[in-house]
């Protein structure tokens, strides 16, 4: 009876520790389900070449950040990066801290994503236009061409000069290829039209932009295409200061302008239409992302490309356009839409991808 009465207790505590252990063996296995792989939030960063403030390229790239955090529920981050040593850094310290994508927003983060990306297989690399590709490096060309083309149809078809200026931040085929479209927009309705291309040197200098733009209204030139982010702002203010000049009234002419890549109806009352890449360009990407569905090629947006890329007229002025040259355009973008007109643009898959 003693000998059975001793190990009684011990049974109960023996077994009162086993429920403890599969208790707390219960708890750790729920944990970890939950900080699995598959549980844990889709990160996404971006890297920009100037600032959100610009209202052009960088801006809306910030919207389509924030469309990526609204509608997929992503985790974000931006960075503001303006060389090659501190893209490639900032790269590196956004795949080291876990993130899904990284968007490096231009043509000339090709290459601090290469430098970096191998290190990092888990990490995507998006580059906003070229042509580089690797396992893990993609660009998205976002294609604005066809909507300069009718950008360039509504110039050709109202210029009382023949004469027209575009005008872009640096020299590189992203930006020749809509100044491309746009000429040759306008030359499908005009075969007498000059079209002006100057570039600014840099994406910032609001000043550089301003002359430049002054230049080519004294030359003549009553419609401008500027694709030149910040220093863009410069040519809207030039196309303002003569609109508002005696040599205006006195020349009866009046100096209108475009928006590039996002909509700028708002920033001038010059702005008669513009040339958009939407949000829903930058979602769209992401969302192959976050699906799993990536794989190592150029993803293409234009206005084939569910309301990716668009044309879009300032509200304040649309009524400047005739009927007849809305109907143009209109018919151009049906051709368009239906795959009957290409219009004229640098081929990106030209350039030689890299897959080491």
């Amino acid at each position: 009876m003693k000998q059975l009465s001793y190990k009684l207790p011990n049974r109960v505590t023996i077994y009162g520790l086993f429920l403890c252990l599969f208790a707390i063996g219960f708890i750790l296995v729920g944990n970890i389900d939950l900080n699995a792989k598959g549980h844990e939030k889709f990160k996404v960063a971006m890297l920009l070449p100037g600032s959100i403030s610009d209202a052009g390229w960088n801006a809306l790239a910030y919207e389509g950040l924030k469309e990526i955090e609204k509608q997929l529920g992503a985790e974000t981050s931006h960075a503001e990066t303006r060389t090659p040593a501190d893209q490639e850094e900032q790269f590196r310290s956004y795949a080291l801290d876990g993130y899904d994508l990284v968007f490096g927003h231009g043509y000339e983060f090709q290459d601090p994503a290469k430098a970096v990306a191998a290190d990092f297989p888990e990490t995507i690399f998006i580059t906003s236009s070229g042509g580089t590709i690797t396992d893990n490096i993609s660009p998205a060309n976002f294609r604005v061409e066809e909507p300069a083309y009718l950008l360039g149809m509504i110039a050709g078809m109202m210029t009382k000069t023949n004469k027209l200026g575009v005008m872009g931040g640096q020299n590189i085929p992203s930006v020749n290829s809509t100044f491309m479209a746009f000429e040759g927009g306008a030359k499908s309705v005009n075969a007498e039209v000059e079209v002006s291309w100057v570039y600014v040197g840099n994406w910032e200098d609001i000043g550089k932009g301003k002359e430049l733009a002054l230049a080519q209204i004294n030359e003549g030139v009553d419609f401008i295409f500027p694709n030149a982010d910040a220093a863009g702002l410069g040519a809207y203010e030039a196309a303002e200061i003569f609109n508002k000049s005696e040599t205006a009234e006195k020349e009866e002419r009046m100096v209108y302008t475009f928006g590039a890549n996002r909509d700028k109806s708002d920033i001038s009352p010059t702005v008669i239409a513009n040339a958009v890449i939407t949000p829903n360009a930058f979602v769209q990407i992401a969302k192959l992302i976050k699906d799993g569905k990536f794989k190592p090629q150029i993803y293409t947006f234009n206005m084939l490309t569910d309301e990716a890329i668009t044309l879009t007229y300032s509200p304040a002025l649309k009524d400047k356009v005739p009927e007849n040259v809305q109907k143009a355009v209109e018919a151009a973008k049906a051709k368009i839409l239906a795959g009957e007109l290409k219009v004229p643009q640098i081929d990106f898959t030209e350039k030689e991808n890299d897959k080491d």
